[in-house]
């Protein structure tokens, strides 16, 4: 799945739009595409999962938004590539406290015990 830059910046509004909005929301439901447009990649092309979850951060970094961000797209991603993006996100969380912040609502799920690990030395505490 190719998504240009601008398709990224126009999914994490759409996404963020989303999970703002009340459950019963009618608007919800015409947003309900940007959720998976987050999550579809993630086997296929990670890296564009990780610029998503960037962009979403960059643009929201409320408590609302990063706990949807870390139950949804960012452990969804560890579960399926964290040994790939773990070097990378340590070197981050070394000058990102959001990042760590996120981290810390972030749950193991499918995570090996060692990944797991690695996940917890560097997140900020669960919250």
């Amino acid at each position: 799945m190719a998504i240009e830059e601008r398709g990224i910046v126009e999914i994490a509004a759409s996404w963020i739009a989303f999970h703002r909005l009340p459950g019963e929301s009618p608007e919800r439901e015409a947003l309900f595409r940007a959720v998976f447009r987050v999550q579809e990649p993630v086997i296929d092309d990670p890296e564009k999962v990780w610029e998503m979850i960037e962009e979403i951060r960059r643009r929201d970094g409320s408590d609302l938004i990063l706990s949807n961000l870390a139950a949804g797209p960012l452990e969804d991603l560890l579960v399926a590539h964290g040994e790939r993006f773990i070097d990378r996100i340590e070197a981050t969380c070394r000058h990102d406290q959001q990042l760590r912040q996120l981290l810390g609502a972030t749950w193991q799920n499918g995570m090996s015990d060692a990944l797991w690990t690695r996940v917890r030395a560097i997140a900020a505490p669960s919250w």
